[in-house]
């Protein structure tokens, strides 16, 4: 949550009064808080103010014409003059929305053995109310696992699991009105009382109007949590039933197949009013999942022959994927209140698509154990995908690990200050297929044109020739610990390169697609990972242990694509897309992150600003009216990357209790702050008071912002001939807006996302065997 300011209230250029919250009052139809300095004897008309007739400011009745008729004169009549109301910050207003999430869990457990077979039955409840009012999940959970000797050789073994899961609300998450946060953190004014939003409806228009600060942009919170209700119903069952069965005492053959099948309803109710639906709507989604794989297992063991101990298998997998959509959207309700789709008042809109996928795979593994000292681990397999075309859908992968326990080898002594040491190397190859009908042109089902089925092509243009993307990587590392074990050191080092990444790449809309499917790219990924455990303090009753890890990693691309047939190469892929882009390009790192940044002096001949003196080179430019150039095209603005990532755990204990605690540390790295961006132009964060010390008269000091920078001196042909400082001072709410330029420049909202965490404390007591036996009781409490 971002730092709010409570100075100034909703408004503009510090003028502010409500009639109907539309327009019709003093910049009453604005959402943003650059509006009176708040003040104890100051008293303004307030969307809950009282009228002379008993009602609220904010009950002015209907505005909206296809709901019903409009006679704003009269109905204002009717709700009365509002009466002015103290003029005060509501500082608490957003943390008063929230609520104390509950989270309860209750287990029932029967289990039993016998020298034949066992079994384990539960039954799991949990209940966890959210911090948005009206929001929860309940899940009930049923397991069963248990196996049975049938012979001496031959074993069953099933497990089962049903889950139910139930949410009445599941709170919004997109950008928009539809998200709480979207409002709280950019428009909600800092004047406005959230208490008096509880009762949602506008008197004598329940069900139709909803009671708000404001009706151009915003759907009041509560209004949006208890009617815009996201109810999901979600029932699951996975399992399997496995046989082995024993040839002899080393040789066996496991036999198993199992399933995980999902069913998750969901359903989307609007109410008369919003934003977004005026007249309400309903939506329908049905989710279906279903994966089956059977598989076999042939396993050999065989330990003592000679200084060699032998572990052999042969396997295989057919594995099954199915999924089906579909979603019939009411877009407007004949009746409102009635979530139903007999209910809509025009044609239903729908969508629908079937999934299939088939994996069957072969595989063998090798495990060679020399004098318990030398271990080599060989593994290969391969699938054939029904997602690639049929001359490249079977691929081969493998891996192979070699590791030597150096201390076995030189058979240390017990007063060795070297308790343990290991080192190890491993080669591996993965494979990847994609998702299903990536070869040829499918159609899908749109919503019938007058009673006939309407089918539509996909706007992505396929490729009858992919290729499954191959990862090829090497890990290498060492493991050593010292004085029996007090101080233990892992280090490795891992190098991965992919290559034929399955990728959609963008098209001109000329072609009548919007991406085409290829493979590409060659990504190298490599990094170093570093654990350190050690126990610097140990007595009787006092001990200290200490984990560190610590871990880097780089990703760089190498390769991205060439036409095999023009020639033509593309070297940068972006990834992500809203208002930064996260692009691939070739010589650089993943997730460098590219916006248009500011413009500044430069030493370069060719630049746009450049300063043969050198005398202003890297300062921003601003034009003449005070607002600062942007770059003509996106330039790099940082990574999101981590340069480090470092975790400590702590625990400390002095007889039966103990004390844990872990910091979480991130070093280096980037992130873009759309809530800077917004909340600036909004007036709503602590960064706005900036420019406005004494309100919005620029004549007084503390007010207004003059950039830090230099403005261009132009000559008779328009050329650069020279720059000055820059002395335009701007409005603080000109300021906030202009620094991006209307969310266009961003450069500024680019921010360190390094921190240090206390991610979690642990209090714990172990009560003495001689009291209770061996019984644990411990108290655990995580901090975010």
């Amino acid at each position: 949550m971002p730092e709010y300011q409570n100075v100034y209230g909703q408004g503009l250029n510090g003028e502010f009064e409500f009639v109907d919250g539309n327009g019709g009052g003093n910049k009453d139809g604005v959402d943003e808080s650059w509006g009176p300095a708040f003040s104890d004897n100051l008293s303004i008309s307030q969307f809950d103010s009282p009228t002379t007739n008993g009602f609220r400011g904010g009950d002015i009745g209907n505005t909206n014409t296809q709901i019903g008729p409009v006679d704003l004169p009269a109905q204002l009549d009717a709700r009365g003059a509002i009466q002015a109301t103290p003029w005060n910050a509501q500082s608490n207003n957003i943390r008063d929305f929230f609520e104390t999430g509950v989270t309860q869990t209750h287990n029932f457990a029967i289990t039993g053995a016998n020298d034949a077979g066992d079994f384990r039955l539960s039954y799991t409840y949990l209940d966890q109310k959210g911090t948005v009012p009206n929001t929860g999940l309940t899940r009930n959970t049923l397991s069963f696992s248990g196996g049975y000797n049938l012979t001496s050789r031959f074993k069953a073994r099933a497990v089962v699991n049903y889950i139910k899961n139930f949410s009445n609300n599941r709170p919004n998450l997109s950008y928009g009105t539809e998200n709480i946060m979207y409002l709280f953190n950019c428009w909600l004014g800092r004047s406005v009382n959230m208490a008096s939003l509880r009762n949602y409806w506008m008197a004598g228009r329940e069900g139709l109007n909803q009671f708000n600060f404001n009706y151009n942009y915003h759907d009041n919170p509560y209004f949006n949590v208890y009617e815009n209700t996201n109810s999901q119903d979600i029932d699951r069952i996975y399992g399997h039933v496995a046989l082995t069965y024993d040839f002899t005492d080393n040789l066996s053959l496991m036999v198993r197949t199992g399933t995980d099948v999902s069913n998750d309803f969901r359903a989307r109710r609007r109410a008369y009013s919003t934003q977004r639906f005026p007249l309400g709507s309903y939506r329908e989604e049905k989710v279906f999942f279903e994966e089956t794989n059977s598989d076999f297992l042939l396993s050999y063991n065989k330990a003592g022959l000679g200084p060699i101990d032998l572990n052999l298998g042969l396997g295989g997998n057919l594995m099954l994927q199915r999924s089906r959509y579909s979603d019939v959207f009411a877009p407007q309700l004949a009746v409102p209140g009635v979530y139903n789709l007999s209910n809509s008042r025009v044609a239903l809109q729908s969508a629908a698509f079937y999934n299939e996928k088939r994996i069957h795979s072969l595989y063998a593994t090798a495990q060679l154990g020399y004098n318990n000292y030398l271990y080599l681990d060989l593994s290969a397999r391969n699938d054939w995908s029904s997602t690639l075309p049929s001359d490249s859908r079977s691929y081969l992968y493998y891996a192979a690990n070699l590791s030597a326990v150096v201390s076995e080898m030189l058979n240390l002594s017990s007063q060795s200050a070297l308790s343990f040491a290991k080192i190890r190397f491993g080669v591996a190859q993965v494979g990847n297929d994609t998702d299903p009908y990536q070869l040829q042109a499918i159609y899908s089902a749109q919503t019938a044109v007058k009673g006939a089925p309407a089918y539509g092509e996909s706007n992505v243009l396929v490729n009858p020739d992919l290729k499954p993307e191959i990862s090829s990587s090497i890990e290498t590392g060492v493991d050593i610990r010292f004085f029996n074990n007090r101080i233990g050191l892992d280090v490795t080092y891992y190098n991965t390169r992919s290559r034929n990444q399955i990728l959609p790449i963008p098209l001109s809309n000329t072609t009548g697609y919007d991406a085409r499917i290829i493979n590409a790219g060659l990504i190298e990924n490599y990094g170093l990972e570093i654990a350190l455990a050690a126990t610097p303090v140990k007595s009787r009753n006092f001990s200290w242990d200490l984990g560190i890890n610590w871990s880097r990693n780089r990703s760089k691309v190498l390769e991205l694509y060439t036409d095999p047939e023009s020639g033509q190469e593309i070297n940068n892929y972006v990834l992500a897309s809203r208002y930064i882009t996260v692009e691939a390009r070739v010589g650089e790192q993943m997730g460098s992150m590219y916006a248009i940044g500011f413009e500044r002096v430069s030493d370069d001949p060719n630049a746009r600003f450049y300063d043969p003196t050198g005398q202003f080179v890297g300062q921003i430019v601003y034009t003449a009216q005070g607002k600062p150039e942007r770059t003509t095209s996106r330039v790099l603005l940082g990574n999101y990357n981590p340069d480090w990532l470092v975790g400590i755990n702590n625990t400390i204990s002095f007889k039966g209790i103990s004390l844990g605690f872990l910091f979480d540390i991130r070093m280096g790295g980037d992130v873009y702050s759309h809530t800077q961006t917004v909340g600036r132009e909004g007036g709503q964060i602590i960064e706005t008071l900036e420019g406005r010390d004494n309100g919005y008269d620029l004549s007084l000091d503390g007010n207004g912002v003059i950039g830090e920078g230099v403005v261009a001196i132009y000559d008779g042909e328009g050329n650069v001939a020279g720059f000055e400082d820059n002395t335009t001072k701007l409005s603080a709410r000109e300021w906030h807006t202009s620094i991006t330029l209307g969310r266009n420049l961003l450069e500024s909202m680019i921010f360190d996302a390094s921190f240090v965490k206390l991610r979690e404390v642990r209090l714990g007591y172990t009560i003495p065997n001689s009291a209770l036996g061996k019984f644990l009781f411990a108290i655990s409490t995580s901090l975010w």
